[in-house]
């Protein structure tokens, strides 16, 4: 036997094997697929709706997976791996999908002709699938895994994002709000008593200025100054009596 037939020996077994893997990896998701469709019929009617898109997508993905194999030119360049990735999207599909059916059957001819293999029956070594079959469900396990870990790691973008974008909008009001001047200020109120100054009685002014520079405080000392403010005025009630009075007294 020379060299080249030796190699041609190897490839051949590899392909065999490849291909009664993918099969049997295909029927493994051809079971999940049944048991969607239970889950579909089983749902209410928006959780249906819901699991039932998701089945047309993953569909539609298988679809556009196995839409090359129909071309001569994607056999002419395709690698053993690429086949039997077919043949396994071919194998999980072909009972939910005509065109899945049909990519099946076209398969099994074009390996058949180019290969001298049956996919239905490639006499793979048992031992050699079952080993292949292990190291392909833990590299789907491992690959599964990441892609839940970068999922996640989305999410956690998203919720970081969330919280900046927050954080920059309370800095962004905090500076508008020192850069706003202060409604109740010295200046403001010197100004106010500049512009009525001649204008009207004297009390009458005092009046305004005293009202509006309880109107610039704050609630709390507004009200802390109201008994004052009381006081006030009802002493000056008493001054009025007292002074009535004393001229009725005289008036005597």
């Amino acid at each position: 036997m020379s060299e080249a037939d030796g190699m041609d020996e190897a490839v051949d077994g590899a392909m065999r094997t490849g291909l009664m893997v993918a099969a049997r990896i295909g029927e493994q998701l051809a079971r999940m697929r049944e048991e969607e469709q239970r889950n579909i019929a089983a749902a209410e009617e928006q959780r249906a709706r819901q699991l039932q898109e998701r089945f047309d997508a993953q569909r539609a993905a298988a679809r556009a997976q196995l839409a090359p194999t129909a071309r001569d030119d994607w056999w002419d360049k395709a690698t053993p791996q690429m086949i039997e990735q077919a043949h396994q999207t071919a194998t999980a599909w072909k009972g939910y999908d005509p065109k899945a059916a049909q990519a099946a059957e076209h398969i099994r001819d074009q390996v058949q002709a180019r290969y001298g293999i049956d996919v239905n029956n490639p006499g793979a070594d048992e031992g050699s699938v079952s080993e292949a079959l292990i190291r392909a469900q833990q590299a789907r396990s491992e690959g599964e895994t990441e892609r839940n870990k970068a999922a996640a790691a989305r999410s956690d973008e998203v919720v970081v994002s969330s919280a900046v974008a927050g954080a920059n909008r309370q800095d962004d009001a905090a500076k508008r709000a020192q850069d706003e001047p202060a409604y109740d200020s010295p200046e403001r109120r010197q100004g106010l008593a500049e512009s009525l100054d001649g204008k009207g009685d004297r009390e009458a002014v005092n009046s305004r200025l005293l009202a509006d520079k309880h109107q610039g405080m704050p609630a709390a000392a507004a009200v802390a100054q109201k008994p004052s403010l009381a006081k006030t005025s009802k002493k000056a009630k008493q001054g009025g009596q007292a002074k009535t009075l004393e001229r009725g007294g005289l008036e005597r």
